[in-house]
C-alpha cells in the first residue's frame, strides 16, 4: 500500500484549525518494571540450571558418607523474532502537506514499536494459565503441577480454585508464595514484592496494600500489607480478573533485545516515493516458574 494526495485531501487544504494525528497520550512502558531486560548478540539464548543438595545425612562415628548427585534442570531456549512496520508516501504529499502530519509519521513508528513490545511482554502473563504456552518443564507459567527435576513431589504456583483478590485470599497467596521450594524440595528465600493486576483490579489492589488499617473491616487492625507490595497495574493484561504476585529478585521472567527498534528512511529513485520503516528483534518468556504466583481470579477450578 502507498499513500497519495488523493487519499488525504484534508492535509492539502489550509482552512482547517487543526487535524488530529494520533494525539492521545502514550501509555508508559511497564514491561521493564516486570521483566529482567537483557541484551543478546546471538540468534537465540539458552538457559538451564542445576540443582543443589538436600539436607545432610546424620552419620555415625566412622560411618561412610552418603553421596548425592546434583540434577540437571530444564532447558529453555529464547528464539528472537523479527517485527517490522513501514509506510510509503508520494513526495508530492510530503511537499504539499499543510499540517506537517506526514512528517510526524516516522516518529509514530517508534510508538508502534513500543506498543508491540508491551503487548508481546504481556503475552507471558496473559497466557500464564494456557497449556499452549509452556516452559521448560512443559507446564504453563502458573501451574498446579510443576514437576521437579529430581522426580520429587510436584509443586504449585497457581490457585486451584481461581481465588479472587480479597484480603483473605491475598494472605492465602502470600503464604503459598513463601512456601515455594527448589527442585530438591529445599526451602528458598522467595517473597512477594509486587502485585500485578489489570486496571479492573487496580483500586482493589491499592486499597488492600495502601490503607493504614486493614481494608474492608470494622476492626482497628494494622494493615499487614502496607509497604510490602508494589502495585503494578498493566493495561495490556487481557483478563479482568487474573492477578499475580512477583518477586523481582528471584523470578526468571526474561526479555532479550537482539536488535532494539531501529528506523530507516529512503526514497525510491524511479517513483519518488518516500519510504520509512522500523525493525526490531527480541524474545521473551521465563526460565523458571519460581518467584511467580498467579490466580485466574474467576472463582473456577484450575488444574494444569
Amino acid at each position: 500500500m502507498a499513500t497519495y494526495r488523493s487519499n488525504f485531501a484534508d492535509l492539502l487544504e489550509p482552512g482547517f484549525r487543526t487535524i488530529f494525528d494520533d494525539a492521545f497520550s502514550e501509555l508508559p512502558m511497564v514491561m521493564e518494571k516486570i521483566f529482567k531486560v537483557n541484551s543478546s548478540e546471538k540468534q537465540d539464548e539458552k538457559d538451564s540450571g542445576v540443582t543443589g543438595f538436600g539436607y545432610l545425612d546424620e552419620t555415625s562415628e566412622g560411618g561412610a558418607i552418603q553421596y548425592e548427585d546434583p540434577v540437571q534442570m530444564y532447558d529453555v531456549t529464547y528464539v528472537h523474532k523479527k517485527y517490522t512496520k513501514g509506510f510509503k508516501v508520494s513526495e508530492e504529499l510530503v511537499e504539499d502537506d499543510q499540517y506537517n502530519v506526514i512528517r510526524r509519521k516516522p516518529a509514530q513508528l517508534g510508538r508502534a514499536a513500543r506498543r508491540t513490545a508491551e503487548n508481546s511482554a504481556a503475552g507471558s502473563l496473559n497466557n500464564a494459565f494456557s497449556t499452549s504456552y509452556q516452559g521448560g518443564d512443559e507446564k504453563p507459567l502458573c501451574s498446579t503441577i510443576h514437576p521437579r527435576s529430581d522426580g520429587g513431589s510436584s509443586q504449585s504456583n497457581a490457585s486451584s480454585t481461581g481465588i479472587t483478590l480479597t484480603d483473605d485470599n491475598l494472605e492465602t497467596a502470600r503464604i503459598a508464595f513463601r512456601k515455594q521450594l527448589d527442585d530438591k524440595g529445599m526451602k528458598i528465600d522467595v517473597m512477594a514484592r509486587q502485585i500485578l493486576v489489570p486496571v479492573d483490579l487496580e483500586k482493589t489492589a491499592v486499597t488492600l496494600t495502601g490503607s493504614e488499617k486493614r481494608a474492608g473491616t470494622a476492626d482497628n487492625d494494622l494493615n499487614f500489607y502496607k509497604g510490602m507490595l508494589d502495585v503494578i497495574s498493566w493495561q495490556y493484561l487481557s483478563s479482568t480478573t487474573a492477578w499475580f504476585l512477583l518477586d523481582p529478585q528471584q523470578h526468571q521472567l526474561n526479555w532479550f533485545w537482539r536488535v532494539r527498534p531501529e528506523f530507516k528512511q529512503d526514497n525510491a529513485f524511479d517513483t519518488g516515493m518516500a519510504l520509512f520503516k522500523t525493525r526490531t528483534r527480541y524474545s521473551n518468556g521465563w526460565s523458571d516458574w519460581r518467584g511467580v504466583w498467579g490466580s485466574k481470579g474467576d472463582g473456577s477450578a484450575y488444574s494444569s
